[in-house]
């Protein structure tokens, strides 16, 4: 139990100020309660760490850093800091602004999809947020529907949660976590897997976001559950032809969903503007996008009626807010759940410094097992697609992830893939043969290419 880890329960007060009122969420780093702030009335978030987390260095740094950070940042599509507070038996509290609301991913788990104006709507509120947090030289690092917060029943309100990974160093690979990898594999960045020079930056951000938007918009996100093989569908950009989105929209999400970060939008806030008023002079006062019949959600005589509407599994539903499904969570409840897949991204990193990468890869291949074939392939893809890795190197890489795919080689004991796939094998022996690589031009003429 949360309360017994870090000995509170409804009714104790902190430093005569907060009143604990209930367990919002808990996680291995601690637990966030729903508070009462005792001298303003007003209620509060109260995130603590546990004893246990607080007596280890890097997590105190994770926490401190969370504090400083939301400190500096102004945007209502940033949750508010308060203040930071630490007691006589050295607990660590976080006061953040209280909403009252759920995570995206609630919904999202449930189908839920938007229409491409409010797609583009959702896009405008939280870009404001990661513009304020950017210009102050922050970078996120984890833009997931875990971390965004939808305010009562108002989607175009949200607001970016949980900044435990979010880096102040942007250009480089450092963090508060060290060097290892952040985020969740479903919505990270090509560089976030070891593309591109593997550094995060304020376009990390924008290719997660865009990931999300897309996924609202009803459709699936490239790469998500697949792991360290996500790799190789991130490698390139992601095109939405036929998706059944607005042209406005299309347009935005594959301009953020470049795989070279450099090219992604540097002024993301002006691009989605031009789009919404392309959309509005398209088809004036009508929502457009994979939803046949716009509803305007239900709203009480306080709230705004221009809160769009969420379809999930085809029906409408009111995101209607029960009291505490707030989502204040912590790393390790839901920040990033997938501790597996980020020490098979530190895994691969490891094999890339190694004297032979490419054969060190080869043995992981030979052993067999999920671990180390994702292991294997997210080795070779970061060292074929660097451009400042010797052009042998990245050649035998290639041929390698080819030979996962290549319908003559591929053995599902020694791929991460489900199944083979000639075209994905052609593409990848391409790119080793205009590298010199004799075997991979044998490889296309045996595959008629």
């Amino acid at each position: 139990m949360a309360e017994q880890a870090v000995g509170l329960k409804p009714g104790d007060v902190i430093q005569n100020t907060y009143e604990i009122l209930s367990l919002l969420g808990e996680g291995g780093m601690g637990a966030t309660f729903k508070g009462r702030n005792v001298a303003t009335g007003h209620e509060v978030a109260i995130k603590v760490m546990t004893p246990e987390f607080a007596r280890n260095d890097k997590a105190l740094d994770l926490f401190r850093r969370e504090s400083s950070l939301l400190r500096t940042v102004q945007s209502d599509a940033v949750i508010r800091y308060e203040t930071t507070l630490q007691d006589a038996q050295n607990r660590l509290f976080l006061i953040m602004e209280y909403v009252n609301g759920k995570p995206l991913a609630y919904y999202v788990k449930k189908g839920a999809r938007l229409t491409s104006r409010d797609v583009l709507k959702l896009g405008l509120q939280l870009a404001g947020g990661l513009d304020a947090i950017h210009k102050l030289n922050i970078v996120h690092r984890d833009v997931a529907p875990d971390n965004i917060l939808v305010p009562e029943d108002d989607i175009l309100n949200a607001k970016l949660i949980d900044f435990g990974l979010a880096s102040n160093t942007v250009g480089t690979e450092k963090s508060i976590i060290g060097d290892s990898v952040a985020g969740k594999f479903s919505y990270m960045a090509p560089e976030q897997l070891g593309l591109f020079g593997g550094k995060a930056t304020a376009a990390t951000d924008i290719y997660a976001l865009g990931l999300v938007l897309l996924q609202v918009a009803g459709q699936a996100v490239p790469g998500a559950g697949m792991g360290a093989a996500a790799l190789e569908i991130r490698s390139k950009d992601i095109r939405l032809k036929g998706a059944g989105l607005s042209q406005p929209l299309t347009k935005v999400l594959e301009m953020m969903l470049r795989a070279d970060p450099t090219k992604r939008p540097s002024d993301l806030l002006g691009l989605i503007r031009q789009a919404i008023a392309a959309e509005e002079k398209s088809e004036p006062g009508r929502k457009r996008g994979p939803v046949s019949t716009p509803v305007t959600m239900p709203h009480d005589n306080k709230k705004s009626s221009r809160s769009p509407a969420l379809f999930i599994g085809g029906a409408l539903v009111a995101l209607v807010i029960a009291v505490g499904g707030s989502a204040y969570l912590f790393l390790g409840s839901g920040a990033v759940p997938e501790d597996a897949s980020l020490r098979t991204v530190d895994r691969a990193i490891e094999v890339t410094d190694q004297a032979d990468p490419v054969a060190e890869a080869v043995a992981l291949i030979n052993k067999g097992g999920t671990e180390n074939l994702e292991v294997a392939l997210g080795a070779l893809m970061k060292l074929g697609t660097d451009k400042e890795t010797p052009a042998e190197t990245r050649e035998r890489a290639l041929v390698e992830v080819a030979r996962m795919y290549d319908p003559d080689t591929y053995d599902a004991a020694r791929s991460p893939f489900p199944q083979a796939n000639a075209a994905a094998a052609r593409r990848l022996y391409q790119q080793a043969a205009e590298l010199g690589s004799a075997e991979a031009q044998n490889a296309l003429t045996r595959l008629g290419e």
